[in-house]
């Protein structure tokens, strides 16, 4: 074979490559690469189209942007399309940039363009279409000509505008849907409690939540949006990126607070340097920033390529990796019986913080990546906040290295452990595991569950351990001859718990809801069952339709609410719960109106939890949300607010203290 024919066949390889992963990526939320993997794989594929550009035919076209829209959502075409970015890696990639712009504008090649530098947020595009000012719909990028019309589930996230007051014409909204790395971590602890299947990364979680049928799915993964781009845009007088960004936060939309106006594609490259260095401390998951000219005018006089705009360019950042070797692995066992894999890791430094542990996932995970103990793996954080491992490096394989064998029997009790068709875990069935026992329970007596401080690891350990506590419920029957006889027990001690005990019996009743643990259901969905049934034995009485009637719930959730609820296993136990004085009541309130319309932010020291404060303006119909923009209606400051009352005081945002809320309640009260 000629050299000529062996790169052309490189050639076809890289095109299905490519494809290949670009369909994994934009339409089935699943990636099987690293994103730098893939850019590597595109520069390579870019590269031999540029020598031999014969070899492109649109029989075997490369990808371009994005991917077909999936079946699963109605299809729905972008009046402009939208185009991806090219990319560069270095400072001298981003001078070619500018050189490359300036010969498209006949300019110097030394031009001092002004810039709009932004975060490269690394989520899933969307684009929200207006007409006369009213949305019409909200899609994904889809393959930038044709998306997937996911307007209900658009309109669950925080901050995006229904109407745009005196707007005439069409209007395209462009950005990024996300999760930050906070929820995102979240998520995935309650979905490890709970036994649930983790989230990949930040972006998976957003593309996934974003393509639930069931908007309720897709609220409560509490995603985000950044706007920063108009396609259409009859009526919008803006002259500069600048303004544009500007013009998106007058009317409500939410934009990032980390864009920066420079002179000058040196002032560009220390923008993106002084991101590389916050980026472990961003709110939310980034792989680059976009440089992009700032004259609207002198984009439109720059134009597109076939594939990206001329006038813009992603700067990504070097991905944040590190060699280290795997000591061990081990197992554990979590309330639902789920086996859960973990790393450990000689200890590295990735992006501030020492990694000396990585979750496992699942037996096919460990499978699929061949580990072995003591090899060595190359480790990061997904999303910038939980480790783990991408790959390992075979050719420093231990000789006498043998491949995992994922254990057939709980670690703990010994039982076997079942895998069942389609189901990527692996759990331990035996009802009496005392490993399961002891998640329950400490589950139960968690800050967020009945808060039962005096009952610790240790000390859950000693009462399983001594036959004394089977089931949370066991925990009102303990009596002080059986505390005190512990080890490191006593009298004292004893009398304290037990105090402690009668205390947690009138804790609110979405405590106890929350304490059952059931699968879905945190903090934030016990206090609206609380709120919305009022009593346990409502709560238990609720049909499927009931519960998903509740804010938050939806249909796929009330099912699995109304299983857990009604499983004998979980009746024996609300049964010996009430026996024991266990009945806690909440007055179920109507929703006032005082605050209806109202959009609120909080921040600062208060003189109680924000959580209550939020409840407050709720239940009077306020809405409370995250960011200051041009659409909130008040801040509710306490002590050292911080950037949030700057940004107040910049828009002439009302600011209220405590204080200054209840007067505010008092008079709309009266009015109402």
């Amino acid at each position: 074979m000629s050299a000529a024919a062996g790169t052309e066949a490189r050639y076809r390889e890289l095109v299905e490559l490519t494809q290949y992963h670009s369909r994994l990526y934009h339409q089935q939320d699943a990636p099987e690469i690293s994103d730098d993997a893939y850019d590597a794989l595109m520069r390579e594929l870019r590269a031999l189209e540029t020598e031999h550009p014969e070899w492109v035919n649109a029989e075997l076209p490369s990808p371009q942007v994005g991917f077909a829209p999936a079946a699963t959502f109605a299809a729905v075409d972008h009046p402009t399309p939208m185009t991806s970015l090219d990319n560069v890696f270095t400072d001298e990639e981003l001078a070619g940039f500018q050189e490359r712009l300036a010969r498209s504008l006949n300019a110097p090649l030394d031009s001092q363009f002004p810039y709009t530098c932004e975060l490269k947020i690394d989520g899933l595009s969307v684009n929200l279409y207006y007409r006369d000012g009213e949305l019409q719909w909200a899609a994904t990028r889809g393959n930038g000509v044709t998306g997937e019309d996911v307007t209900r589930q658009v309109l669950t996230i925080p901050g995006i505008p229904t109407r745009l007051e005196g707007l005439k014409g069409e209007l395209e909204v462009r950005g990024e849907v996300y999760l930050s790395r906070a929820d995102f971590a979240a998520l995935n602890a309650e979905a490890e409690e709970l036994g649930g299947v983790l989230l990949k990364n930040p972006r998976n979680g957003a593309a996934g939540a974003l393509r639930q049928k069931d908007p309720e799915v897709t609220r409560r993964r509490r995603l985000k949006a950044i706007l920063y781009a108009l396609g259409k845009r009859d009526g919008v007088e803006v002259r500069t990126q600048w303004e544009l960004l500007n013009w998106l936060e007058q009317r409500g939309f939410p934009i990032s607070q980390y864009s920066r106006h420079v002179q000058g594609i040196e002032e560009a490259a220390a923008y993106h340097r002084d991101m590389v260095a916050q980026r472990p401390d961003l709110p939310f998951d980034v792989d680059g920033t976009v440089i992009k000219l700032d004259s609207l005018n002198l984009q439109a006089e720059a134009g597109f390529t076939s594939r990206a705009p001329k006038w813009a360019i992603a700067y990504k950042f070097p991905v944040q990796e590190a060699q280290t070797r795997l000591l061990d692995i081990t197992i554990n066992v979590g309330r639902t019986g789920k086996l859960a894999p973990l790393a450990h890791l000689e200890p590295q430094l990735i992006e501030g913080s020492t990694v000396s542990k990585a979750t496992l996932h699942n037996e096919d995970f460990i499978a699929g990546l061949d580990l072995r103990i003591g090899d060595m793996v190359v480790v990061r954080k997904a999303g910038g906040v939980i480790p783990e491992i991408v790959r390992v490096l075979p050719e420093l394989r231990p000789a006498d290295s043998v491949p995992y064998q994922f254990p057939t029997h709980c670690p703990v009790c010994g039982h076997a452990a079942v895998r069942a068709e389609g189901d990527a875990n692996t759990y331990c069935v035996n009802p009496a595991c005392p490993a399961q026992a002891y998640e329950r329970l400490r589950y139960f007596v968690s800050r967020g569950a009945l808060d039962i401080r005096g009952i610790g690891e240790k000390l859950t350990r000693q009462l399983i351990e001594a036959g004394y506590v089977h089931d949370a419920a066991d925990l009102y029957r303990l009596t002080a001859e059986q505390l005190s006889g512990l080890e490191r027990g006593g009298d004292k001690k004893a009398a304290n718990i037990l105090a402690q005990l009668e205390e947690s019996k009138q804790r609110p009743l979405w405590r106890l809801i929350n304490a059952l643990g059931m699968p879905g259901v945190g903090e934030r969905g016990a206090q609206a069952l609380a709120s919305a049934f009022g009593s346990l034995e409502r709560l238990e009485a609720a049909t499927p339709e009931a519960l998903a009637a509740v804010h938050g719930v939806g249909e796929t959730l009330a099912e699995s609410i109304h299983t857990a609820l009604h499983d004998d296993a979980m009746q024996r136990l609300l049964r010996k719960l009430q026996a024991a004085g266990l009945n806690p009541q909440t007055q179920q309130q109507e929703r006032g109106t005082a605050l209806a319309g109202l959009n609120f932010v909080i921040t600062g020291s208060l003189s109680r939890p924000r959580d209550e404060f939020k409840a407050v303006i709720e239940q009077e119909g306020g809405r409370v949300t995250g960011s200051v923009t041009g659409k909130t209606s008040y801040l509710l400051a306490g002590e050292d607010a911080g950037s949030k009352l700057t940004r107040a005081q910049e828009l002439k945002v009302p600011v209220l203290d405590e204080a200054g809320l209840e007067a505010l309640l008092e008079s709309r009260r009266a009015q109402d």
